[in-house]
């Protein structure tokens, strides 16, 4: 039982570290090949989203990757998470690292359980708890410090980064609130695979990839494949596997790995200026996962479909 337990740890952690090690790759395309957040976005969430599918499909969910487009509920809430929850989460957070860097957007999404804390105290009518109320304190006192850097006669981060950044914490609660009965009556592999292939479609249709000029380069094309399959698929199928040796929660608290791998391979090899005060505001921010984690009055039960 330790053992399994000790895997499950594992798992989650290499699958967080994996999403941050992913950020920075992204940033690097970015900075150094120009490459446009928009292309990279669509190109990754398609060749990733049909990836899942066909795993999910030797898996047996065969039938599901079909079936699930014969019901008309689901197909309905399909096409909108895809749109509105996963094409919205995948966008805002790529295009806050070109705008900004890595460490930043990674943070900034992880504001996602506080303005999911707010929607449910809100819709319910009801006082967040004691370690709520402290979880948004220390998000805001985070969001503050990592965006100042302590001095308010200067923002440390760029005021567009800043906003797509926050704009991606509120696109992750909607990704992780609305697909809640989807989960329930399919696999997640297909809901999440299906959700990429029709949102990087979607945003291919107004990008038209095939018609950009990207530098035709081994570099290019194996970080991309890199983003692809280390950033997307590899992760997601740790984080399932995590599952089923430790409990949801202890696998959403191990993914605050995350956020402090995107920093520090961020500092070392892109060289991200990152003070102090920041780091301090990193860790507000990621002490919000543990706070929003202790029981509660007020019954948040989202299930993640986190595939990032």
């Amino acid at each position: 039982m330790k053992i399994n337990r000790l895997k499950g740890f594992f798992l989650a952690i290499i699958g967080a570290s994996l999403w941050g090690f992913s950020g920075n790759t992204a940033q690097y395309l970015f900075q150094e090949h120009h490459i446009q957040a928009e292309w990279l976005v669509s190109v990754r969430m398609v060749i990733a989203g049909f990836l899942l599918l066909i795993l999910a499909g030797m898996q047996s969910s065969r039938k599901e990757i079909v079936n699930i487009w014969k019901d008309k509920k689901s197909r309905l809430e399909l096409v909108i998470f895809s749109l509105a929850g996963m094409l919205g989460a995948q966008l805002t957070f790529f295009i806050c690292i070109e705008k900004g860097n890595a460490p930043t957007a990674t943070l900034l999404q992880f504001l996602g359980p506080v303005f999911i804390t707010l929607y449910v105290s809100l819709k319910l009518m009801k006082v967040p708890a004691k370690h709520e109320f402290a979880a948004i304190s220390f998000a805001l006192a985070g969001t503050f410090l990592l965006l100042t850097n302590g001095n308010l006669d200067k923002v440390a981060v760029p005021a567009d980064a800043v906003f797509w950044g926050v704009l991606s914490g509120v696109a992750v609660a909607v990704y992780t609130v609305y697909p809640v009965q989807l989960l329930r009556r399919w696999p997640s592999s297909v809901i999440v695979g299906w959700s990429m292939v029709i949102g990087g479609s979607a945003l291919s249709l107004w990008t038209m990839p095939w018609t950009t000029d990207v530098p035709n380069s081994f570099e290019v094309w194996a970080l991309l494949a890199f983003v692809i399959v280390f950033g997307t698929l590899l992760p997601f199928y740790l984080y399932l596997d995590s599952l089923r040796y430790i409990t949801a929660t202890e696998t959403s608290l191990l993914g605050s790995a995350e956020p402090l791998v995107a920093t520090f391979v961020s500092v070392i090899w892109l060289h991200t200026s990152f003070g102090l005060y920041q780091w301090a505001g990193a860790l507000f921010i990621i002490l919000t996962v543990f706070l929003l984690s202790l029981p509660s009055t007020t019954p948040i039960k989202a299930e993640s479909s986190r595939a990032l």
